[in-house]
């Protein structure tokens, strides 16, 4: 017998290396082929998709281009800007950041350590160089930008019309992703063994696990994906909004307001405004209360202690069962006066009225 099921994988079991940095991640069982679909598109987004952080802008005092030598540093401006692309960091705010970097210290190599030594940057290869002081004593001062973004950006894409004069912008990969391999293998469910079993190799700069590498890497995948699925019907009342017609709930959001025991002020408001059922009340929001005219904060905490005892309370996503008919019979008998929507002057005024 053919199964007309899909099998959707099941186990997931990640074996972490010592350092953090890196993972083997086995999923199964799959439906034949769809272990390469499935590792194909991960692969694609761990790699050039997920948000990291990367040194976008130096600029030294005194030097207007990248060809230039630095005086007191052993590498010219082109090593620097190397080294510094390889500074694997993490800013920890969302907004880009610059700020000023001075060395007149010893003689010796520099580090990222150094570098980003008092900003929020977590820096994940500390002992990394990034340029060597020849001369102890040299001041040496530099401007550096640190920005986040995804994939790898090139540095036309950083240039500012009105930067200042010497601003050298770089290359950015922002990826916190290094490396990412998949296989797929045959795997075995009761006595068949034509299923996928997917093995996933990650390796992060360590500024994220490459476990929540690849969640973050699924979420990202099914947002794109649910474009694709046509929501539910959410005016489609309780026959087709989700819930049934002879629940116990469509019973209680049918039951006339009148039913429940309000004040009279807070009733009339409801009724002038047309709400007629629970369903009708839970539907609305308090802003959209609050804008009744003449009702206040006393009326809505009235209401919402009232919902609370029935189980119900306000902004619920009720279909049809909240909608106002804009013909409502009840209007021919209650005859309602013109009225005004409240406005912000009259909160005071209501406020007193209800004391």
């Amino acid at each position: 017998m053919i199964s007309k099921e899909f099998t959707i994988p099941k186990t997931v079991k990640a074996d972490s290396g010592a350092d953090g940095h890196s993972a083997r991640i086995v999923v199964e069982p799959f439906e034949r082929g769809y272990g390469t679909t499935a590792g194909n598109a991960l692969r694609r987004v761990l790699l050039a998709s997920l948000e990291g952080s990367a040194v976008t802008a130096i600029r030294f005092e005194d030097i207007h281009h990248e060809f230039s030598a630095v005086p007191g540093v052993l590498e010219d401006v082109t090593d620097v800007v190397l080294n510094l692309k390889r500074c694997r960091i993490r800013l920890n705010d969302k907004e880009s950041v610059i700020f000023t970097f001075t060395w007149t210290g010893r003689e010796g190599p520099v580090t990222a350590a150094d570098l980003f030594a008092g900003q929020d940057i977590d820096v994940f290869n500390p002992d990394h160089v990034v340029f060597t002081c020849v001369k102890a004593g040299t001041k040496i001062s530099m401007e550096i930008k640190v920005a986040r973004g995804r994939g790898y950006v090139t540095a036309d894409q950083f240039e500012l019309e009105h930067a200042p004069l010497g601003t050298i912008y770089l290359d950015a990969g922002f990826s916190p992703v290094v490396k990412v391999n998949f296989q797929v293998e045959d795997a075995r469910v009761g006595h068949r063994t034509d299923y996928d079993r997917l093995i996933l190799d990650i390796t992060t700069d360590g500024s994220i696990s490459p476990s929540d590498a690849l969640t973050e890497a699924a979420d990202l995948l099914i947002r794109h994906f649910t474009i694709f699925i046509p929501k539910e019907d959410e005016e489609g009342g309780a026959g087709g909004g989700g819930i049934p017609e002879d629940s116990e709930l469509v019973q209680l959001l049918t039951r006339p307001i009148a039913e429940v025991e309000l004040s009279v002020r807070a009733a009339n408001c409801l009724k002038a405004e047309r709400v007629r059922t629970l369903g009708q009340l839970v539907a609305r929001t308090e802003p959209e209360l609050l804008a009744f005219h003449n009702f206040g904060k006393q009326s809505l905490k009235e209401i919402e202690d009232k919902l609370a005892e029935l189980g119900l309370s306000l902004g619920m996503a009720v279909g049809a069962l909240g909608d106002i008919p804009a013909d409502d019979p009840a209007d021919e008998e209650d005859e309602p006066k013109p009225r005004r929507r409240k406005s912000a002057d009259d909160d005071d005024e209501d406020e007193d009225e209800e004391e």
